[in-house]
């Protein structure tokens, strides 16, 4: 998963959530708009506003119930352009009821007060969404708006600050100058707040968007309770340092892969690979194994990383018995298709490992290299010249927690390696 697709998952939720809370504030807002007509003089304006107030509602309701992943942009556009045009339709109302009360001459400075009370609520709604430039847009947006018609009022001839109460209680062109004040720094304070918040929340959902897709590539190499365990720091992981340790390696791969693929398009090779693998890693991973990498059609896989499940011989060997059986489980399905039956080989080992981080500074893997790792790979060659579908060593073997039943392969001579193994071909 993209860091894109996690982020886009966030900021669905966020704008889900936006919505929700706007449905409701405009919910109450219609409610008591029903019961008080809400002090409008000009019908006109109080229906105007009602209908404004239903038209946003039902937005919203329609946007947290349809939003998706797919629709997000086209839905977050309208709600954005909503945002926009609400308080021009808002100041159109007002100028409607103006006409009939005359707002300047009945409340006179003291008009300059209301300016300010939607502007911390609409920014509050913006910083839901979980977007930083559009917070930090729709907060100079409104700052924007409040400074232009508080301007009107400021600059017109008859109104000016004062602190004297006299004057303020007396003279309705007085306007405080201490609450102006109060009002100018509480939403610039505010403002600066929310963006904050804003860019907080950024950088928590980019961190936690690289943890999630961190968790998603850990997946696809690790047991579901070895991520777990990854994850709550059960255990003192140090991914990033390479270390030494003891561990199983197994190597599968496809008998006869060429010959079976001869003759098949590429899209039915990749197909008969990916339901190969996929079994594979299943069984890896119901026995605690983790999947090393790919390479054709073979698989490697390790026990015993990045920690040790208790006897990582004996999982390994657990392991092998589960894979055994969905390949017969297979091999039957494809046999009633008439398809070709798949078989398999698999070869164990068990030694040191050099485990950690291999590459260079632009692209590196967590892997597991040494003698241990090329002994395994030829232990899984070797299987068709013993005749045999799985081989392990003697290392292998004798720290299994059973007793198996085997046949030797005394003095087994490894490509490449002067030194002679003891492998054992059994049959599970």
């Amino acid at each position: 998963m993209q860091n894109t697709d996690i982020e886009r998952k966030r900021h669905v939720g966020g704008l889900r959530l936006a919505a929700c809370v706007a449905a409701g504030i405009n919910f109450f807002g219609i409610f008591v708009s029903i019961l008080t007509n809400q002090g409008w003089t000009s019908d006109l304006a109080s229906k105007l506003f009602t209908s404004q107030i239903i038209i946003g509602t039902a937005l919203f309701v329609l946007v947290a119930i349809f939003l998706n992943n797919k629709n997000y942009i086209y839905l977050l556009s309208i709600v954005v352009f909503w945002w926009l045009v609400s308080p021009f339709i808002i100041t159109f109302v007002f100028g409607l009821d103006d006409q009939v009360v005359d707002y300047f001459g009945t409340y006179g400075g003291r008009l300059i007060d209301w300016r300010f009370i939607y502007t911390t609520y609409s920014m509050i709604l913006v910083v839901l969404l979980g977007r930083f430039y559009l917070t930090v847009f729709f907060t100079a947006y409104y700052l924007a708006l409040d400074a232009f018609f508080s301007s009107s009022i400021i600059l017109h001839p008859e109104t000016y600050f004062t602190y004297d109460h006299s004057k303020i209680s007396s003279d309705p062109f007085a306007m405080h100058g201490g609450i102006f004040q109060q009002n100018v720094i509480l939403a610039i304070f505010s403002a600066l707040a929310l963006i904050g918040i804003s860019w907080s929340m950024q950088r928590n959902l980019k961190d936690a968007s690289l943890h999630e897709r961190s968790n998603s590539i850990l997946g696809r190499y690790f047991s579901p309770e070895v991520r777990e365990e990854i994850e709550k720091n059960k255990k003192p992981l140090d991914l990033d340092k390479e270390k030494e340790q003891k561990i199983a390696v197994m190597f599968t791969d496809i008998s006869g892969f060429t010959k079976l693929s001869e003759g098949m398009k590429p899209k039915d090779v990749l197909d008969l690979l990916s339901e190969y693998q996929t079994k594979m890693v299943a069984a890896i991973f119901h026995n605690g194994g983790t999947v090393d990498k790919f390479i054709g059609d073979s698989v490697m896989a390790t026990f015993g990383t990045p920690f040790s499940k208790g006897n990582d011989s004996q999982n390994a060997l657990n392991c092998i018995r589960q894979m055994q059986i969905s390949m017969r489980e297979w091999a039957q399905e494809r046999k009633e298709k008439g398809l070709p039956v798949v078989k398999h080989r698999i070869g164990v080992h068990f030694g040191e490992c050099f485990v950690g981080n291999v590459g260079s500074e632009d692209r590196f893997e967590y892997t597991v290299i040494g003698d241990t790792v090329n002994v395994a790979s030829r232990i899984c060659e070797g299987c068709k010249d013993v005749g045999a579908d799985v081989l392990i060593s003697e290392e292998v073997m004798s720290r299994l927690s059973e007793n198996l039943t085997s046949e030797k392969v005394v003095d087994f001579s490894v490509r490449g390696r002067s030194k002679k193994i003891k492998l054992h071909k059994i049959v599970v």
